[in-house]
């Protein structure tokens, strides 16, 4: 009984790294580029799903919808892996952010708050060259 509630913990921890837009592959992508791929993924999934529900009787539908099926996550695994090398990590910690993402300018001393936002001034002078 252990093990099963180990795996069920293991997958959703996993779907969570997928699903939170600041941990999966598409983080450092464009937010239009993160939009389109999100949305282009949403809509093959849905079409993925739909014919793996709709004709639930017929054992040839039923074979096509598990062929899409294992195709979509592969599609899924090739979309991350292209957007992994296409937008590769800059190895910058985030401002003012731990390593989950969450806030942690709440834990910070003054110097590192008035580091962190003399490092954000200094990017934000930079891309607005």
């Amino acid at each position: 009984m252990y093990s099963i509630i180990k795996f069920v913990l293991f997958l959703f921890h996993s779907g969570w790294k997928i699903l939170n837009p600041n941990l999966n592959p598409l983080r450092n992508a464009p937010l239009q580029v993160k939009y389109f791929a999100t949305v282009l993924l949403g809509c093959f999934w849905s079409l993925a799903f739909c014919l793996y529900t709709a004709q639930f009787f017929f054992i040839g539908i039923n074979m096509l919808a598990h062929i899409v099926l294992i195709s979509m996550i592969f599609v899924t695994w090739y979309t991350f892996t292209y957007f992994r090398k296409k937008y590769p990590s800059r190895n910058l910690p985030p401002l003012m952010r731990d390593r989950y993402f969450a806030p942690k300018c709440y834990e910070m001393t003054e110097a590192e708050k008035s580091f962190a936002i003399k490092r954000a001034d200094l990017l934000l002078k930079a891309a607005l060259i």
